[in-house]
């Protein structure tokens, strides 16, 4: 058996083919021959009835806050016009785009879930996989474990729809449980006895986990929640009584705008939702709510500590309906929340290669300051069958609210992280908090490091770690840094293929600084959060080298290994004046689990078509940048130019129709014309023979008087002459005869000379015909055999692609949408893309300055 097995496996080959051949033959299928990327889910003619504005002027150099202006504004306008639609019908505001009330009541499930789903039966997951969901690669989505099961009488069964994501990479999921799907939703005024937007100010203390596996962004959120100011700039505006809040997140390069009305997920259904009930009094009901569905505990999603506080599940509410649903927040690092809360740069930074622990605590020590450049968060990873150590959460994010140094009654100085688990609070046997040296309880805490460092000991997800401890506990930092108004950023976006061999692009981007100082390159690519199961079957990894316009190289900037995520690399470098190129290196991995975009539109059109428009429009405008090549407008043209190219050869194939018809017409003329010339000439030949033979018959005559009468002659001199009778006729009379003769068989023989020649040359004439129709003919013959050739070469074709039927049957395709971005305190900075052309002309710019 298993030879036999290994007998099919092995692919066949012909004993003709040279290996290199073959080889090459593999390589010409593997790859697709017209590379490209989907980057209109939809047709532009449709976005042109909807929004012709809807493309972001990406690609320019502006100041780093000047897009934030734009979308503050924008968003400022939103909420004005919403407030005052409310006014005019006298009703609260309902978001018609993320309208949790009805999807909820008819069990869409788009706010919740994404556009791949499936039906399962098995409700009844374990708590382990339903609340502690571990995400591939490492990012961070952990849920915390309950000490016990939430209170909840609900009877009522979740919906058969739950979100079941392929193994390829995705961010989370969200458990098809009755513990895990909301059962209500309601309006904050009906939820909250006295709701307050936020109370004694934002605070990283206030943020408390719910059911959705963020933590990854709620760290990121705590890290700058204590930021006045950055907080003042998420949260732009709102309308507590009509119920609409408006926000701004910063997204591929870009602040944008967003508002949602104030409804919220309940854990707990309403009261008599399952079971018919008799409450005429409206008692139980009451007691129902106000035991149940009152206050921050009764949320689905994230809440504040304070039993009235509305401003994170709201701010979470908001950041979910920009992503399509809460299902694509899943799942993440905490640095990529920063930088879509602040507009920042974050570096990943494993713990065990900081070179300066120095210079690495200056910068800790700002994280608490109203004005500091940089933020920090923690990632505890670890292998996916280990979920603790030492306390800690393992592949979960915290986050760090306070650096400082101390000293105690010995003078020994510690430097101490203050770090806060977005939880809360504590899970099942008190995991979640550190267990070790300064943890609550340990005997490191004396009466004055407690009143120095202000801390209280409780429940509440807040410990302290020194730096040693913290650097060898937590794998990861993320380090982000802020921009103010004193920095401009240049950027440009643009598209390239992929090969399977990585190595660095032809497409190079050129940097142009006018002014010294330390400037942050960053190379990113699309956040294909915003379109999950729309992003096609590959991922991308990137590096980039720096250095001068031509010679040398200044350094390198590289994802790790272990650094799956990799939706950007940066650097920070220190440079002067002049031109430096960004060499980019693209790595590509594809997914077998990931379908091709063009099979997910063909199955969700009929199945989803409401999430997929959502989705779809999303992705359309992240794909619609200036410098990506629009594929959906190469496409359109090539159709154009094909439909030219027919009509041409159309007019041409009519004009040649034309011709061919003319000259036929004029052929039938020219024979007709031949033969009335000949029919002339033959009755010209005709007459001029009637008319010779007229002279030979006169001459014929006129000689045959001339005979009889020299007979006549002859006659009488014989009767005159009797002696001479038996003498010999006259000599003259014979000479005549045979000159007669003579004359007659000439002109037969020319006669005849003359018809022949006109047989010759009518018998030419049908033989250049003949060869005419044989090139004509044998044209036909060559046409054919070409394409029998061509026939013979797709058998072949198809022959291989049979003999390796077990090989991937998608060609290699991927395109990868990259930008680079240049911050610096430098108004003159630009950036653009040089291709080989602009390489060469570079080049050649380079030699002359030389010279």
């Amino acid at each position: 058996m298993a030879s036999e097995e290994e007998k099919k496996s092995k692919p066949k080959r012909s004993r003709k083919d040279h290996p290199q051949a073959i080889v090459s033959r593999f390589w010409d299928r593997f790859h697709h021959k017209t590379p490209g990327k989907v980057t209109s889910i939809f047709p532009r003619e449709l976005y042109k009835t909807i929004d012709p504005d809807f493309v972001p002027a990406s690609a320019r150099v502006r100041n780093a806050a000047q897009s934030y202006e734009d979308a503050r504004t924008k968003c400022l306008e939103l909420v004005r016009t919403a407030v005052a639609d409310c006014e005019s019908t006298n009703s609260k505001f309902c978001d018609p785009e993320f309208d949790l009330e009805q999807d909820f009541f008819f069990e869409l499930d788009d706010c919740l879930y994404g556009l791949e789903r499936c039906n399962c039966a098995d409700e009844s997951s374990s708590d382990d996989e339903d609340e502690h969901h571990h995400p591939k690669h490492g990012e961070q989505s952990a849920r915390p474990k309950s000490k016990s099961s939430r209170s909840s009488k609900s009877k009522k069964k979740p919906p058969h729809k739950c979100s079941r994501i392929k193994p390829a990479n995705r961010q989370g999921v969200l458990a098809c449980t009755a513990k895990t799907r909301p059962q209500a939703v309601h309006r904050i005024p009906w939820i909250f006895e006295n709701p307050q937007f936020t109370v004694d100010g934002f605070s990283g203390s206030d943020i408390k986990q719910g059911a959705i596996g963020d933590c990854w962004w709620l760290v990121g959120v705590g890290n700058i929640a204590h930021r006045k100011d950055l907080m003042d700039k998420i949260c732009v505006a709102r309308d507590e009584e009509c119920g609409v809040y408006g926000f701004v997140f910063f997204k591929d390069g870009e602040w944008i705008p967003t508002i949602i009305d104030d409804n919220l997920y309940l854990h707990t259904e309403d009261y008599g939702a399952s079971d018919e009930i008799y409450d005429s009094s409206g008692k139980k009901t009451r007691l129902w709510k106000k035991r149940y569905q009152t206050g921050s505990e009764a949320l689905f999603c994230a809440q504040c500590e304070s039993e009235n506080e509305t401003w994170l599940p709201l701010l979470e509410k908001a950041y979910a309906k920009i992503h399509g649903d809460f299902e694509a927040i899943e799942g993440g690092w905490s640095g990529s929340a920063v930088e879509d809360l602040t507009g920042g740069v974050t570096s990943m930074i494993l713990s065990n290669r900081v070179l300066r622990k120095e210079k690495l605590w200056r910068e800790l020590v700002e994280v608490d300051g109203e004005n500091g450049e940089f933020v920090f968060g923690l990632s505890a990873s670890g292998p996916s069958n280990v979920d603790k150590k030492n306390g800690l959460q393992l592949n979960h994010a915290y986050a760090i609210i306070r650096a400082v140094e101390v000293e105690d009654s010995k003078g020994v100085k510690t430097k101490l992280l203050k770090i806060r688990n977005p939880w809360g609070q504590n899970a099942a046997a008190g995991l979640g908090e550190w267990h070790g040296p300064w943890s609550d309880g340990s005997k490191e805490w004396t009466h004055d490091m407690i009143t120095k460092l202000e801390h209280e000991f409780g429940d509440d997800g807040v410990f302290w770690m020194t730096l040693e401890d913290t650097l060898s506990n937590f794998k990861w930092l993320h380090r982000t840094r802020l921009f103010d108004e004193r920095w401009t950023v240049a950027q440009h976006w643009t598209s390239t293929p992929v090969s399977w061999i990585p190595g660095y692009l032809q497409t190079k981007f050129l940097v142009e600084v006018e002014k010294e100082g330390t400037a942050v390159i960053v190379l990113s690519q699309l956040d294909e959060r915003y379109y999950q199961a729309l992003e096609g079957p590959y991922a991308f990894s990137m590096e980039f080298l720096r250095g001068l316009a031509r010679p040398a190289i200044l350094g390198q900037a590289r994802c790790s290994n272990h650094d799956p995520a990799n939706r950007a690399i940066n650097c920070e470098v220190y440079l002067k004046p002049g031109k430096y190129e960004v060499l980019p290196k693209v790595h590509a991995e594809r997914y077998p689990g990931r379908p091709p975009v063009e099979d997910v539109i063909k199955k969700y059109a009929t199945e989803n078509p409401r999430k997929l428009q959502q989705l779809g429009m999303q992705h359309d405008i992240a794909h619609a940048k200036v410098g990506v090549l629009d594929e959906d407008e190469v496409h359109i043209r090539k159709k154009l130019e094909k439909r030219r190219e027919k009509r041409e050869q159309k007019r041409k194939e009519e004009a040649e129709n034309d011709m061919a018809q003319a000259m036929e017409k004029m052929q039938l003329a020219m024979a007709e014309m031949q033969l009335e010339l000949n029919k002339h000439e033959r009755n010209k030949m005709i007459q001029d023979m009637a008319e010779i033979k007229e002279k030979l018959d006169k001459r014929i005559k006129k000689e045959g008087k001339n005979s009889k009468d020299d007979e006549d002659e002859e006659e009488e001199e014989t009767k005159a002459a009797p002696s001479n009778k038996g003498a010999a006729a006259a000599p003259g009379a014979g000479k005549n005869k045979r000159r007669n003769r003579r004359r007659r068989n000439r002109k037969a023989k020319e006669d005849e000379e003359k018809k022949e020649e006109e047989e010759k040359e009518e018998e030419n004439d049908e033989e250049e015909d003949d060869e005419d129709d044989s090139d004509y003919e044998d044209s036909e013959e060559e046409d054919s055999d070409e394409d029998s050739d061509d026939d013979d070469d797709d058998e072949d074709e198809d022959e291989d692609e049979d003999d390796d039927s077990d090989e991937e049957k998608l060609p290699w395709n991927p395109v990868c949408v990259m930008c680079l971005s240049v911050y610096a305190q430098d108004k003159g900075v630009t950036v653009k893309v040089l291709g080989e052309d602009d390489e060469e002309e570079s080049d050649e710019e380079a030699e002359e300055e030389e010279e």
